[in-house]
């Protein structure tokens, strides 16, 4: 397996973990049952008074608290993790109402009511076992603390509190006493935070086709399809093309003339086949460079009609 590929799943893999926490197991509280519902994921958090823009990778709000959850799963801490709970932590209460009132998601609630707004950082619980027998990584865990309140989960575990604490005194002691976790956990998040050429191209697979395709089905689906359905992530069109053409290089779909990319029941042997493809090589080293840099005169016109598909 490939290190990319291994830290892309890692990364994908803690999202979900943390999503599990949402329901939890039957039997056992979770954030669900405190009445927490999610407003939104890969979200944008802005004070446009002090300047800030915070992007946490989870909103929940419960009619009262806030929670502006980040997702970690690297193995340290460092100035960029404190610097993004800092920005959560200077964030005003204004600004996160209006984000609030903007939002669209289930559960009545007021955000007018908002009284609390809580900063939290989510680690693996091996790392922060070790983080704890290192100084210098245990000097930044008590810096990052300053600024928000520090969880850890692990597969078949829970996901408990490591340092600080809630306002909310239901809340605080869910977490501290853990909310358990599965050890096979739901696939609802596929994409990593920089959406990697190899996990687009496994989303693709798994999230638009193989999610959707029916018995009899065919679905086509362009460039510009793949950045409308992560639009909140920013995919640059480069990324978006090889991913696409790698998927076609392995027989997993065929492109039509006007740069349209068809996927059929026949394909799905190599679909499933992807995650094993993508263990073995990197998407950019599977294509040639000509099959890499160059577009078709489809895909050309729907590059000028998409504005999220620029280079940054």
């Amino acid at each position: 397996m490939t290190e990319q590929w291994a830290k892309q799943q890692r990364e994908v893999d803690s999202y979900n973990l943390f999503f599990s926490s949402f329901d939890g197991l039957l039997g056992h509280k979770a954030l669900f049952d405190l009445g927490y519902r999610l407003v939104g994921n890969f979200v944008t958090v802005a004070d446009s008074r002090r300047q800030i823009e915070t992007e946490p990778d989870f909103v929940l709000f419960d009619g009262e608290t806030a929670l502006l959850i980040e997702i970690k799963s690297g193995t340290n801490i460092n100035n960029r993790d404190i610097q993004q709970m800092e920005r959560c932590d200077d964030l005003s209460y204004e600004s996160v109402v209006d984000f609030l009132r903007d939002a669209e998601f289930e559960g009545q609630f007021d955000p007018n009511n908002l009284s609390s707004v809580e900063p939290v950082i989510v680690y693996y619980s091996d790392f922060l076992d070790e983080c704890r027998t290192a100084p210098g990584c245990l000097n930044a865990l008590n810096e990052l603390s300053q600024y928000c309140t520090v969880l850890s989960q692990g597969k078949g575990g829970v996901l408990k509190l490591e340092e600080g604490g809630f306002e909310s005194s239901d809340l605080d002691s869910l977490l501290r006493e853990g909310i358990r976790l599965p050890k096979l956990v739901d696939k609802k998040i596929y994409l990593t935070e920089n959406a990697n050429r190899e996990i687009l191209a496994y989303s693709i697979a798994h999230d638009l086709v193989l999610n959707n395709l029916g018995k009899d089905d065919r679905i086509a689906i362009s460039p510009s399809d793949v950045i409308e359905r992560y639009r909140h992530r920013e995919i640059p069109l480069e990324k978006v093309r090889d991913a696409l053409r790698f998927l076609r290089k392995i027989g997993g779909c065929r492109q039509n003339t006007d740069g349209m990319f068809v996927f059929g029941t026949h394909h799905l042997g190599n679909l499933l086949q992807v995650q094993t493809r993508l263990e073995q090589t990197r998407v950019r080293d599977y294509l040639d460079g000509d099959e890499a840099s160059q577009m078709s005169l489809g895909e050309f016109a729907q590059a000028t009609e998409t504005n999220g598909g620029s280079e940054n």
